[in-house]
């Protein structure tokens, strides 16, 4: 018989994947006819059939871009985070959301969002639909494996201000992914007037400055802002490049 030949296919370098990814020029996010749920959230059953209200609103919008992109689409799930431990895969902070890639969940909280929408019900929707967005976000980044590839940079990093800048150009993006989303769909969701007034003040008061820890994984609150608005009025993947941007547009 004839011998058997492996063909080895060289790997995308991590740079490459995260410098160059197609989803850069796939065109913009989808705006699809989704709106704000009807669901109160007002208790931790509601606010997770709230979160998962939005889920195919972020399916329909990001399948196309994938797709164009040359990946696989796959819908993420949505749990609800009842301790530090949710996951067995991964770990977030206690009452914040957070994606894990190994099992392509979103985890999100409802102690603090519950609080919230008892104080300021308008301000903490669009809270949460911002959440979803940036969550999902990084659910995109794991399709596109570009979350592969900053936490790779991150881990070969030589100091701890290396491997935290790392972390800033993911998050940074994500969040601007998630305001192309919203840009994308502003209408649909009702986000204008007041509560698009709202989202741009809870954009522009989001950043390390606010974590009590100190620690600068996230991006200024500046810096934020400067991401997440080109975005929002491009509604394109492609103003969200933050591994080619100088180290002061991701401090």
């Amino acid at each position: 018989p004839d011998p058997t030949v492996t063909v080895t296919v060289p790997g995308i370098p991590d740079l490459v994947r995260l410098q160059k990814n197609k989803i850069y020029t796939s065109g913009k996010v989808a705006s699809v006819s989704c709106q704000e749920p009807a669901i109160k959230p007002q208790s931790q059953s509601e606010i997770l059939r709230y979160y998962k209200a939005l889920l195919p609103c972020l399916n329909n919008a990001w399948a196309p871009v994938l797709k164009r992109s040359g990946y696989p689409f796959r819908a993420p799930k949505v749990v609800l985070q009842t301790n530090q431990s949710t996951s067995s895969s991964c770990t977030g902070e206690l009452n914040v959301a957070f994606y894990c890639p190994a099992d392509e969940s979103i985890y999100v909280s409802w102690k603090k969002d519950l609080k919230y929408y008892k104080d300021e019900p308008t301000a903490a929707r669009v809270w949460m639909i911002d959440t979803m967005a940036h969550e999902y976000a990084h659910h995109v980044q794991n399709l596109t494996e570009m979350l592969t590839a900053a936490d790779s940079r991150a881990g070969w990093a030589k100091t701890k201000a290396e491997e935290l800048e790392w972390s800033r150009r993911l998050e940074l993006q994500a969040g601007c992914f998630g305001a192309a989303f919203l840009g994308a769909n502003k209408k649909a969701l009702g986000l204008t007037g007041r509560k698009l007034d709202l989202w741009e003040w809870e954009v522009q008061h989001s950043g390390d400055e606010y974590n009590p820890k100190k620690v600068r994984d996230h991006g200024s609150r500046k810096n934020h802002w400067v991401w997440a608005e080109p975005a929002f009025n491009t509604t394109n993947p492609g103003s969200c490049n933050t591994f080619t941007a100088p180290a002061e547009r991701v401090s």
